[in-house]
């Protein structure tokens, strides 16, 4: 059965660090780790623990690949299925346990990795996301595409075998897209990050809702009791 077919130091790792993914761009990326996780509701998405220029971070929550009831999101599970193939892979296996530095002040975490895709180099477009959930300001960075790292080809070039980097150089008049939802505005957001994300916002953590942590050891990952 397979998942799916088709040294950190405490300024490093602060809001707003030189090569700390913070704003919509075309970056180039080592993938560490891809991380399941299972929303309360019964979706499954990718976060991705990945290194920018020496910059650790983790990419939240926003590469759903299944819904609630099971089916496949098709946003999402189209982006990863990309991620897939540029990887030169047909399928991925299920998800290992392992202890990541991806708790608070880098404390180990257990999280399900798809050993699979770890250790791979990537450029990853991301588009940022404002918004207001509960009064607060939410921001998200959108995973929006992946590229070959050794010769930035899309997924289409590499089974196509042609017009490799085409893709990429299209993708730049997207780059600086940013998407503002809910009313917000430029100068809204520009005035909440000169702030520093103010307490209570969703700026500098996890997306809200939360999160029920796979099963390992007895059983593969997404199996049934019975």
């Amino acid at each position: 059965m397979s998942f799916f077919e088709a040294s950190k130091k405490a300024d490093d790792i602060k809001q707003g660090g030189s090569n700390h993914i913070t704003s919509s761009g075309l970056y180039p990326v080592t993938i560490l780790a891809p991380i399941v996780n299972v929303s309360a509701g019964g979706s499954t998405s990718i976060d991705l623990y990945l290194e920018h220029l020496g910059q650790k971070q983790v990419i939240f929550g926003n590469l759903r690949i299944s819904n609630n009831d099971g089916t496949p999101n098709k946003i999402g599970s189209k982006i990863f299925n990309q991620l897939m193939i540029i990887a030169n892979l047909d399928a991925v296996a299920d998800p290992v346990e392992h202890q990541l530095p991806i708790g608070k002040k880098e404390a180990p975490k257990a999280a399900a990795v798809l050993e699979d895709l770890a250790d791979v180099s990537v450029y990853l477009r991301i588009q940022m996301e404002y918004g207001v959930h509960n009064g607060n300001i939410t921001e998200k960075k959108v995973i929006k595409g992946f590229f070959r790292g050794s010769d930035k080809a899309t997924a289409e070039e590499i089974v196509k075998g042609e017009e490799i980097g085409k893709g990429f150089k299209r993708e730049q008049q997207y780059v600086n897209n940013v998407t503002y939802k809910d009313g917000t505005t430029p100068e809204q957001i520009a005035v909440w990050i000169a702030a520093q994300r103010p307490k209570g916002t969703a700026g500098n953590s996890a997306p809200a809702g939360s999160t029920k942590a796979p099963s390992f050891g007895k059983k593969r990952f997404g199996q049934d009791d019975g």
